[in-house]
């Protein structure tokens, strides 16, 4: 990678440690920050954040991947914990399972609203839900850990074998790409149909409120499908098109960049669409108090609104 996509991505890098840590700020001013859905949404930030610090040292640094210590036991520990990029693709992964259990919290909410209100008041039930993207995301990526070993002074990557390779890009494609997807179209799909249930019923608050719910929705599923897909798939596609021989130049900047503005276009969609941010955004900058926008007042109201995840 040359100089200047070095800058842009690191740029870009510095870009998600401040919107992430901005976010958290604000969330965590919140009068209801210890909020099951508020308390998700600030583990997907601080995830992202570490996953933006991580990526900033990468490429402000290049040569602070390669060097490794004196000793063999400890260069073979950054070697397979540092040089390989472990942490910060383990950190993509946690950041893509907070998503998963952040939209099944929703669709609970939504779809089983009495349970879900005696549940989430539980403190295991949030500790497990904190923990889950933590595990699954540094679990599921040891098995890169296996790839890279020391060889004369220098880290190296070197799969136990060709089929295990393609295999784990094969896991790779399905977890972070066909997974997501199916999981987001199936949750918003039934939140959306579950709400136009309600409202065909009469069981809704208000006509007003639940077509300004349904259009939140609506909107948050294509938010969501759409940079999900243009963030991942061409790296995900590209990796498993590497995998089985394929020609792919993994240190363009299209490829890093790609990955890296995942990590910025989350606080915007899970965070800035939501309605308790903005009100806390506006309490912390006064100057933004007077936008308060008239889907805001309706939605501040209903309970399903509150998140449009």
């Amino acid at each position: 990678m040359d100089n200047t996509s070095r800058l842009i991505c690191s740029i870009v890098g510095a870009i998600g440690c401040s919107t992430n840590g901005f976010a958290i700020f604000i969330i965590f001013n919140l009068q209801n920050r210890y909020s099951t859905t508020n308390l998700l949404i600030s583990n997907q930030c601080i995830i992202d954040f570490f996953a933006s610090l991580t990526s900033l040292c990468i490429f402000l640094d290049p040569h602070l991947m390669t060097r490794l210590p004196e000793s063999n036991v400890a260069s073979l520990f950054v070697c397979k914990f540092w040089s390989s990029k472990y942490i910060f693709w383990s950190t993509t992964y946690a950041s893509t399972t907070n998503l998963l259990v952040l939209t099944v919290d929703r669709y609970f909410a939504v779809t089983h609203p009495l349970k879900y209100n005696i549940l989430k008041e539980k403190a295991r039930i949030k500790v497990l839900l904190l923990t889950i993207p933590w595990v699954c995301g540094f679990g599921f990526i040891c098995q890169w850990l296996f790839s890279y070993s020391v060889k004369n002074k220098k880290c190296i990557q070197n799969w136990p074998s060709v089929g295990y390779h393609k295999a784990f890009a094969c896991l790779c494609f399905v977890y972070i790409l066909i997974i997501p997807i199916i999981v987001i179209l199936f949750v918003y799909f039934n939140i959306f149909r579950t709400l136009q249930k309600r409202v065909a019923d009469g069981s809704s608050m208000e006509n007003a409120s639940s077509t300004a719910r349904r259009l939140n929705i609506v909107k948050t599923m294509m938010i969501v499908g759409v940079t999900y897909v243009i963030c991942w798939a061409p790296t995900e596609i590209c990796y498993i098109y590497f995998t089985f021989d394929g020609d792919i130049d993994f240190n363009s900047p299209i490829h890093y960049i790609t990955v890296a503005m995942s990590l910025c276009i989350n606080p915007i969609i899970y965070t800035f669409k939501y309605n308790d941010f903005r009100l806390g955004l506006q309490k912390t900058l006064p100057c933004l108090k007077h936008r308060t926008t008239s889907e805001q007042i309706i939605l501040s109201g209903t309970v399903s609104a509150n998140v449009v995840l």
